[in-house]
C-alpha cells in the first residue's frame, strides 16, 4: 500500500475513539472551519445579499480564481500620477479582482489607460527601433535627413498635421536642432494620446 493510500485529504484530522454497538471504533474526521468575514472591503456583490441569505462558498486550492470570480470583487485607489502631474496630481484606478492574475502588472496595466497608452507607445517605439537597426538602408535615411537641415525643415512641416499624437515633454523640434538633441530625453508635460 502506497503512503498516499495512508495520508488524509484534509492537512489536520481529528482522531477518537468511540464505542459503536459495544464495540471500540476509530473514528477520523476531517478539521472543517467556517470563517465568516468580508474579505472583499465592501466591493462584493454578496454584500448586497442579507446575511441569512449568503451562499457558503468551499475553498480549495483549485478553485480559488471561480471563486474570486464570482464574488465580483473590485478595488478602487488613488495612485500618485507619474506620468503627467502637471495635469492632475492623482490617478484614480479601478482593478477588478476576478482571479489572482488579477494582481499581475500586466494585468493592473490593461485596467488602467494612461499606462496601456504608454506601454503601446514602447511597443510602437521598440518596433521602429528593430526597424532602423534591422534595415540598413532605412538607417542611412534617418541619419542623412538629420544632417541635411533642409529636408529635416521639409519633414517637420509635413509633421504639423499630426502634432496632437507627439510625445508628452519639449515642444517639437525647431528647425535648427541638431541630432544630438533630438535624442535627448523629453520631461513630461502633456499627456500622451495614444489610443489602443
Amino acid at each position: 500500500m502506497s503512503i498516499q493510500d495512508q495520508l488524509p485529504k484534509s492537512r489536520i484530522t481529528l482522531t477518537y475513539r468511540t464505542t459503536i454497538n459495544g464495540e471500540q471504533e476509530t473514528v477520523n474526521l476531517p478539521l472543517r472551519l467556517l470563517m465568516l468575514g468580508d474579505f472583499s472591503l465592501g466591493s462584493s456583490e454578496d454584500r448586497k445579499v442579507d446575511l441569512e441569505a449568503r451562499k457558503l462558498r468551499s475553498v480549495n486550492g483549485k478553485n480559488l480564481d471561480e471563486l474570486m470570480k464570482d464574488m465580483k470583487m473590485s478595488v478602487a485607489f488613488q495612485v500618485p500620477n507619474r506620468i503627467n502631474p502637471d495635469v492632475e496630481a492623482d490617478l484614480n484606478v479601478e482593478l477588478p479582482i476576478d482571479r489572482m492574475k488579477s494582481f499581475h502588472p500586466d494585468e493592473i496595466v490593461n485596467h488602467v489607460p494612461k499606462l496601456k497608452a504608454l506601454r503601446l507607445l514602447k511597443k510602437l517605439l521598440l518596433e521602429m527601433q528593430s526597424s532602423i537597426d534591422n534595415q540598413k538602408a532605412l538607417r542611412s535615411m534617418v541619419y542623412e535627413l538629420f544632417s541635411n537641415k533642409d529636408a529635416l525643415k521639409a519633414v517637420l512641416a509635413e509633421l504639423k498635421d499630426y502634432e496632437s499624437l507627439r510625445l508628452p515633454g519639449k515642444p517639437a523640434l525647431s528647425s535648427d536642432a541638431t541630432p544630438a538633441a533630438a535624442t535627448q530625453p523629453a520631461t513630461v508635460s502633456e499627456p500622451a494620446t495614444v489610443k489602443a
